[in-house]
């Protein structure tokens, strides 16, 4: 190995052997040379990346197209899917053309066609409709379930008059949804009457919202669920702040608006009070707390009876009047009898004018008194 040759005498040992202006432009050539490569990567990534876009968009494009095609030959086309069956359940009195129309469903379609968040919204728009269901059966029927409101009362402006032959009276369910009678239906008949409501205020398929309503309601409610212990007829909510109610004894009970459950529980203690003295009631106060003013109905005039029936036979004999000449007597037949007429008191109706004779009787009960003691 050759010696390294020593560093000549007067030259600094770790002195640089370039000069500042060669370093300089050593840089500069370095720098232009990175700058080249750099653009020709940037520009290889700029390609790269607008041909993956351009054949991304190509096959998207591709894949909308055949999709439409490929639907558009199985599906929407397909003579398969061609609805022929709409299979209707409802447990109330709408009736299928009614539903058709609200739906807006119609037989001869692409059962892909049909919209069924459109003809659900188009059947809970009717009043009468609580819940619907709106299903697609593959692969050509539609099943629609539908829940209607029931009614539990009548709503009319004044108690004398008939509500289902009233084209102003409303039905009313639970929650106090007002519904209009479309079809008439047996079991409305029967239903108990709120009376005293202004009813030219309300259109069908609004909530009555009022105090006296939600108790007659709730009346109602507890009520039915024990028919055997009370039964209402009619609900007067005119005044507002109480309810006159009337029983199917014909008997008025004045209720509040509150608590109608120990309500009902102080009635029925009255009631088994009253029946342990064979008592008929005409009118109760439940708004007083203690000593509940009753009312009784009069007991019959016997008097007045007998003298009713003297009346009626009265006529029967001034009709027979002596012949001329005795002729013999002959014996009534089946046809020739005169049937006996006797008077039928009613026992849950009015008193008749001859009782109004008697006072009324009036008493007050405590509401504490035990079931059999007497008053």
């Amino acid at each position: 190995m050759k010696p390294k040759a020593a560093p000549a005498r007067g030259q600094a040992r770790n002195q640089r052997v370039s000069s500042r202006k060669q370093r300089k432009q050593q840089h500069l050539l370095d720098v232009k040379v990175r700058s080249r490569a750099a653009n020709r990567q940037r520009n290889r990534r700029v390609l790269a990346w607008l041909s993956g876009l351009f054949l991304l968009c190509t096959a998207i494009g591709g894949a909308w197209v055949g999709g439409r095609i490929a639907l558009r030959r199985y599906f929407w086309q397909n003579p398969e899917y061609t609805l022929s069956e709409i299979s209707i359940h409802t447990d109330g009195s709408l009736t299928r053309d009614q539903i058709l129309e609200a739906t807006g469903i119609k037989e001869g379609r692409n059962i892909f066609a049909v919209n069924l968040s459109a003809a659900r919204k188009g059947i809970m728009a009717l009043p009468q409709v609580e819940r619907a269901d709106i299903e697609r059966i593959m692969p050509h029927e539609i099943s629609i379930d539908i829940a209607e409101r029931k009614p539990v009362a009548w709503v009319t402006g004044k108690d004398d008059s008939d509500p289902s032959a009233d084209p102003g009276a409303f039905l009313i369910d639970k929650e106090g949804i007002l519904l209009r009678v479309k079809t008439q239906v047996p079991e409305y008949y029967h239903l108990p009457i709120i009376c005293g409501l202004e009813v030219d205020n309300y259109e069908e398929g609004e909530t009555v919202d009022l105090p006296e309503v939600h108790a007659a309601l709730d009346l109602i409610r507890l009520t039915g669920e024990n028919p055997a212990r009370y039964q209402v007829r009619s609900i007067d909510v005119s005044k507002g702040y109480c309810l006159v109610v009337t029983d199917e004894r014909h008997a008025r009970i004045t209720f509040p608006l509150d608590n109608i459950q120990a309500q009902l529980d102080r009635l029925a203690l009255l009631y088994a009070n009253v029946d342990e003295n064979h008592r008929e009631i005409q009118t109760v106060n439940l708004l007083v707390e203690r000593n509940v003013p009753v009312t009784f109905v009069p007991p019959p005039d016997p008097e007045a009876d007998a003298a009713d029936l003297n009346a009626v036979a009265a006529p029967a004999d001034a009709q027979v009047s002596p012949s001329p000449s005795p002729t013999p007597k002959k014996t009534p037949t089946a046809a020739t009898k005169k049937p006996t007429i006797r008077r039928a008191i009613a026992v849950h109706k009015s008193p008749t004018p001859a009782h109004h004779l008697y006072p009324m009787v009036m008493r007050a009960i405590p509401v504490s008194t035990p079931v059999g003691q007497p008053f």
